[in-house]
C-alpha cells in the first residue's frame, strides 16, 4: 500500500523508474479527472505539517495549469492501486 505522506526521497525513487525525458503531469479532481502541468516547486522548512506535531517543513509542488481531461486509461490505472487516496479507489 502506498504511503499517504511521501518524502522527497520517496518521490525521487518513484520517478527514477521512468525515462528522465518523460513529461510529468498531475492528475487532479478524481470525479472529473483533469491533467495538469507541474508548476513551481518550493519548500517551507521548519513549519508544522499535519499529521506531524513536530516542525518538519514540507516541499510543495504547485499546479502549472490545466491541459485537458485525464486520459481514461490513466484514471483506471490510478484507481486500481489501493490506498491511492483517490475517491472511488478500488
Amino acid at each position: 500500500m502506498p504511503q499517504r505522506h511521501l518524502t522527497v526521497a520517496d518521490l525521487i525513487a518513484s520517478l527514477t523508474r521512468h525515462d528522465p525525458r518523460t513529461p510529468v503531469r498531475l492528475a487532479l479532481s478524481p470525479e472529473w479527472p483533469f491533467e495538469h502541468y507541474v508548476g513551481a516547486v518550493t519548500a517551507t522548512p521548519g513549519i508544522q505539517v499535519a499529521p506531524s506535531s513536530v516542525p518538519t517543513g514540507a516541499v510543495w509542488i504547485g499546479d502549472g495549469g490545466q491541459i485537458g481531461y485525464l486520459p481514461p486509461e490513466v484514471w483506471v490505472e490510478l484507481h486500481e492501486e489501493p490506498g491511492s487516496g483517490l475517491t472511488g479507489a478500488a
